[in-house]
């Protein structure tokens, strides 16, 4: 019998790139087109009228609560759901149908995913394929991607199950990055009954092409070697009259689900233009281009200074280990700046934080502080070519451009700052002496007499608890999001703390000013960011693949 499937594809920003993925959808799948629902985050700047133009048939919803109409828009969908995302393009047939029709007989199977086949290696070698399907069990799995039960790319499940899922979610889901990180290494396997996944045997009928992110939940690593910000793009399309060439990307053959700017290739729509109008756009393609190319060979030429350590003496950052060392030798408090706060320091929203201008303030205030018993700290890696890094740090470390930049300019040559990176080691390193690295960060807790100002609930999370070494711990919690409205709040009850305890802060871009204020009020004070937590993941093994590590660095 059969059985349609809806489409719920999320979009923000990449009126171009959904461009793609609709047609490339359109074209190789069997997919009914009124069946497809775009919920976009609106932009500004950013134009979605040709998009919406060229795909009448589809339903398009403006996202106002993100978690509201993600509810709604599962509970009016068909048996089947495939969820989207707008960087995706597909780039070989595939039936929706087909994998409704599967997952119709297979009830141990909990999705069928159109990124994953053969050419996705290494693929588990004890795979059971038949009739051109790959079925397999992601909960034995080691191999990226084939252990990876939820994602939103293009994996056709249940409607039931997804929501399931949504029911049994306590925490808030502001956007996609909230919605996939529902399911991670710790809660899978006990919220997901179904231990089998299933794919196309051939090849991979999908691929997501990585040069621009939209969401600011973290910092999603991205090939930035072209011009391809989100208002690049949009005067490319809009303007131009450019689209991706879905024809000549399908033809090329990926061995990875995420794949580069290689992948992004350009066609220009046909138009009848007169001579005047011919000889004006080619004078303004050729401005383009040139810009772009210059663009691209400032990107080029700034990963290799930074990849040869060329910005090595702009600024003096103490590394992971002699960070270590400093804080074992001294009563110093200090505090860590990281992309969120020089994102809202920039004046832009994090998901953790709406940007706030007594906020910015606040925060620039601390960054310049003078005060020596107050170190600062900020990313080692980020200035200094690290050797060691894990595959998506390593990737990640090419595309901050723009933050190492918002540090020279507002960073002193003359100070010695500390690494912020040695409070989150296990997800920055692959191959680092953690067994030691946690021990010397033990001792800075042995025995003393601790503060922790955190989220509600964040500590009970946790199955190896690093404060354990402690005399006594104290707790004092505030909002896990939007801390800082009620931050008058938060530091008026932490300023009835006894002063001979060491407070510790984990409470976002919140924590910089509150740990600010009370070392000026004579405390010592210890912005701890995500240490407790790394720590746990040490200590359980944890996977560090690129889906675990965005989901590490979420707010709780």
């Amino acid at each position: 019998m059969d059985r349609n499937v809806s489409v719920i594809v999320f979009s923000k920003g990449r009126p171009m790139q959904l461009h793609a993925y609709l047609e490339s959808l359109i074209r190789f799948s069997d997919v009914i087109q009124e069946k497809i629902t775009v919920l976009c985050c609106e932009t500004e700047g950013i134009r979605y009228d040709r998009v919406e133009r060229s795909f009448p048939r589809v339903n398009w919803r403006v996202e106002n609560r993100f978690e509201e109409d993600l509810r709604r828009l599962v509970d009016d969908a068909d048996q089947y759901i495939m969820f989207g995302c707008d960087d995706v393009v597909f780039t070989a047939e595939f039936s929706l149908q087909k994998a409704a029709d599967y997952l119709d007989t297979a009830e141990d199977v909990f999705g069928f995913s159109m990124r994953l086949g053969k050419n996705i290696a290494p693929y588990p070698t004890d795979v059971v394929c038949r009739d051109g399907i790959m079925k397999w069990n992601w909960a034995k799995a080691q191999e990226q991607h084939y252990n990876y039960p939820w994602e939103l790319d293009c994996t056709v499940y249940r409607r039931e199950d997804v929501r399931r899922l949504l029911c049994g979610e306590n925490q808030a889901i502001r956007n996609p990055n909230y919605f996939e990180a529902i399911i991670d290494v710790n809660n899978r396997n006990d919220r997901i009954d179904r231990k089998y996944l299933a794919c196309n045997e051939k090849r991979g009928c999908a691929v997501v092409i990585t040069v621009n992110r939209v969401q600011e939940s973290y910092q999603n690593g991205y090939d930035d070697s072209m011009m391809t910000d989100i208002y690049s793009l949009d005067k490319l399309y809009n303007d131009e009259g450019n689209s991706l060439d879905i024809e000549k990307i399908s033809q090329m053959k990926n061995k990875t689900v995420h794949v580069d700017a290689e992948y992004f290739i350009l066609q220009k729509a046909r138009k009848g233009y007169s001579a005047r109008q011919l000889r004006q756009r080619k004078w303004k393609n050729r401005i383009s281009m040139a810009t772009r190319f210059l663009s691209k060979c400032s990107n080029y030429i700034e990963r290799r200074m930074y990849r040869y350590g060329c910005f090595r003496n702009k600024l003096q950052i103490l590394d992971t280990e002699e960070t270590l060392r400093h804080l074992q030798n001294t009563n110093k408090s200090f505090v860590r700046f990281g992309e969120n706060e020089i994102l809202l320091m920039q004046g832009k929203t994090v998901p953790s934080q709406k940007a706030d201008e007594k906020l910015t303030r606040h925060l620039t205030k601390v960054l310049h502080a003078k005060d020596e018993e107050l170190l600062v700290g900020i990313p080692h890696y980020y200035i200094y070519p690290e050797q060691k890094l894990t595959p998506y740090m390593e990737i990640k470390s090419l595309s901050v451009a723009e933050q190492r930049r918002f540090l020279f300019k507002h960073c002193r040559r003359d100070r010695n700052y500390i690494d912020s990176g040695f409070t989150q080691a296990y997800h920055l390193y692959r191959d680092y002496g953690f067994e030691e690295h946690f021990e010397r960060v033990a001792k800075l807790f042995a025995d003393r007499d601790v503060t922790l100002i955190c989220g509600e609930g964040v500590p009970d999370r946790l199955q190896f608890k690093l404060l354990d070494v402690c005399r006594s711990v104290e707790y004092q919690y505030g909002p896990s999001a939007e801390a800082y409205v009620e931050y008058e709040k938060i530091l008026k009850a932490a300023l009835r703390i006894d002063k001979d305890r060491l407070v510790c802060v984990a409470l976002g871009s919140t924590a910089k000013p509150l740990v600010y204020d009370l070392h000026r009020a004579g405390y010592q004070v210890w912005d701890i960011g995500h240490l407790l937590k790394d720590y746990d993941a040490y200590r359980r093994k944890m996977p560090r693949e690129s889906a675990d590590i965005i989901k590490f660095y979420l707010p709780d």
